[in-house]
């Protein structure tokens, strides 16, 4: 994605149609649209400031695979490493304009109250979203924090391997994520009389008593002070949550390559195959499966239909049967 004549969706783009044996409306079209101009953004600030990124998960699954959006897909995923992640937020969200918004667990944490939030708030990752429509996932958050149609981007993390990033600096990282996200019984555990945490259980209580997003800010420092030590890379969250001491070669990162999405040239892993293996086995071989329990609508903001819900169709739910 080089100049902007080259961000131009063509009409026929919005033509419904089956692929690889799957229905795909126009709805879903419309839908995969404003998720592309939000990547169109993206890029263009990330080529202004020099920030890498990369088309991660099912969307480099289905660049390489479809050439496009896998069809029974409803998002757009990339993934930077932490080191350009923290330079996107800053710099995002003093570049984004109207409509688009950077979303993270800090921007929807300030905008909730301690009795409102949810699971959909608690973001690993930050989204860019679309003010001017709508994807609403259950559990509804509050209708003042942006619920547009998003793009999601993860930061990727030093992983396990063995060697600068031990067992040891793991559990360290592991009780930091609880102490964010854990469930109550978990963060109990790390305090019992007879738990031997790898963090003092002082220094615990005193993280448990902090505001989520200081404790959250905790474990993304620790994150940040880890540059340089592994061989590796991971998403930590799904490492910690796997308990997969597992990460990927960084060679994998070292290079970035092109692949056309949607008639788009874009970034992706050069060694994709290499990557996709790694995380779907025998990627080629499709798996039809609904994405997403949403509302999506394409041309009614999120805050017309929280005001409005029974005057707009809220049956898109993007799923095999739209």
């Amino acid at each position: 994605m080089n100049n902007e004549s080259r961000h131009i969706i063509d009409k026929s783009f919005y033509e419904p149609e089956t692929r690889w044996g799957f229905y795909v409306s126009a709805k879903r079209k419309q839908v995969w649209a404003k998720e592309l101009e939000i990547m169109f953004e993206f890029d263009r600030i990330c080529k202004k400031h020099g920030l890498k990124y990369r088309l991660d998960g099912g969307t480099l699954l289905g660049a390489v695979r479809h050439g496009g959006f896998i069809p029974w897909d409803d998002d757009l995923d990339v993934d930077m490493t932490r080191e350009d992640y923290e330079k996107a937020r800053v710099i995002m969200q003093e570049e984004l304009q109207d409509p688009f918004e950077w979303q993270d667990l800090y921007t929807n944490l300030s905008k909730a109250t301690p009795e409102q939030v949810t699971p959909h708030h608690m973001l690993t990752f930050a989204k860019i979203r679309n003010k001017n429509t709508t994807a609403i996932e259950p559990p509804t958050m509050p209708s003042n924090i942006n619920q547009g149609i998003w793009i999601d981007i993860f930061p990727i993390d030093e992983g396990f391997d063995g060697l600068g990033f031990d067992s040891e600096m793991f559990e360290i990282i592991k009780e930091l994520y609880v102490t964010v996200f854990g469930i109550q019984r978990l963060k109990d555990l790390l305090l019992a009389p007879d738990s031997t945490p790898a963090i003092p259980q002082e220094d615990l209580r005193e993280i448990m008593k902090l505001p989520v997003s200081e404790r959250f800010k905790i474990y993304e420092q620790t994150l940040i002070s880890l540059k340089g030590v592994s061989t590796k890379y991971n998403y930590n969250y799904i490492e910690v949550l796997g308990g997969a001491k597992g990460g990927i070669d960084k060679v994998l990162f070292d290079e970035i390559s092109e692949l056309p999405f949607e008639g788009f040239m874009m970034p992706v892993n050069a060694r994709y195959d290499e990557f996709l293996t790694r995380w779907f086995g025998d990627y080629m071989t499709p798996v039809v499966r609904q994405q997403h329990t949403a509302i999506f609508n394409p041309d009614v903001s999120y805050m017309d239909y929280f005001k409005n819900p029974g005057k707009y169709k809220d049956t898109l739910s993007l799923g095999v049967d739209d």
